[in-house]
């Protein structure tokens, strides 16, 4: 059994109410069922089930005609087998993470930051473009430990995660990077899903990475492109940490997203940026860290909408 707990304290962000979170209050069960086959169980008690209302006209009355809940804000994360084909192929069945961007494939405990990218934390238009989970199955592996392989098929692009397939459509959503060996520490790769069909049900994914990560320094840079039916959508971000002790990490972080990129109205659809500084403690050099941000997020192409600069603060232990 492991676990992740985040609380985390937001003041002065002009776009919502200063207060405490519970970010995140992950449990993670897991075991070995044969020498080749693994399971796994994963929970997000954090999470408030959402429910979808449709409302219908009745003469001069607006009525409720029906109520749906919101099958991805349910607890269950992963719920998936991992077989073991050799010491360097492994195939996952079941609800599972996409492989799609590097940050998303990162755990929470790791990120260097409280939030994630925005093309990954801002989910007000679809879906988010990384760390977000579907049911599928995926192979995994390395080949010469100079390439990595991720590689899905999965029932859509993480918007049927906990229930059924709406539509006939399937996503294949991919990833693959390489570690050259003469230059440890580096990686460059890229990821990517299409699902076809019809115009309402199409999907397409692009995305870019590159990383060069050793005990004390860590540089990241990320892209990614997204069409869903008629909205387009594009993020990249530049990263960089640096560890001076074993306890200390230091970050910067340059953020751009464009959740709409044939609308500029209000900040429900306006190009956004974000430039996050702070740092991290490890507590008594445990799993558990004290992490403050401070970010400047900026809306250049809306007027008086959402400028400011805003104050992060969260405790995280894992074990």
């Amino acid at each position: 059994m492991h676990g992740f707990l985040e609380v985390y304290y937001r003041a002065g962000d002009p776009t919502t109410k200063d207060g405490y979170r519970l970010r995140k209050a992950d449990l993670k069960f897991s075991g070995d069922i044969s020498p080749h086959l693994r399971w796994r169980v994963t929970f997000d008690a954090s999470k408030v089930l959402t429910v979808t209302k449709t409302a219908t006209e009745i003469g001069d009355t607006v009525a409720l005609s029906d109520a749906a809940i919101d099958q991805r804000t349910r607890i269950l994360q992963d719920a998936a087998l991992t077989l073991a084909v050799n010491h360097t192929t492994s195939i996952d069945v079941g609800q599972q993470l996409v492989p799609l961007s590097l940050e998303g494939t990162i755990s929470t405990a790791n990120v260097e930051t409280i939030e994630r990218s925005m093309f990954i934390v801002e989910r007000s238009r679809a879906v988010g473009l990384g760390d977000i989970r579907d049911i599928g199955v995926s192979a995994n592996g390395t080949w010469a430990d100079v390439v990595e392989y991720h590689a899905g098929v999965f029932n859509e692009t993480g918007e049927s995660q906990g229930t059924t397939d709406p539509n006939d459509q399937k996503a294949f959503i991919g990833r693959l990077v390489v570690h050259p060996s003469m230059l440890q520490g580096f990686q460059i790769g890229g990821s990517g899903g299409f699902q076809g069909g019809p115009p309402a049900a199409r999907r397409e994914r692009l995305g870019t990475e590159v990383q060069y990560r050793d005990s004390w320094l860590t540089l990241r840079g990320e892209t990614m492109a997204a069409r869903d039916a008629q909205l387009r959508r594009f993020g990249w971000y530049t990263l960089a940490a640096v560890r001076p002790t074993a306890a200390l990490q230091l970050v910067a972080r340059y953020d751009a997203w464009d959740r709409d990129r044939t609308h500029e109205v209000s900040i429900v659809d306006a190009f956004e940026r974000q430039i996050v500084v702070g740092g991290s403690y490890l507590i008594d050099g445990t799993a558990a860290r004290f992490v403050a941000n401070v970010v400047r997020q900026t809306f250049p192409n809306v007027q008086n909408a959402g400028n400011g600069t805003f104050l992060l603060v969260a405790f995280e232990a894992s074990w």
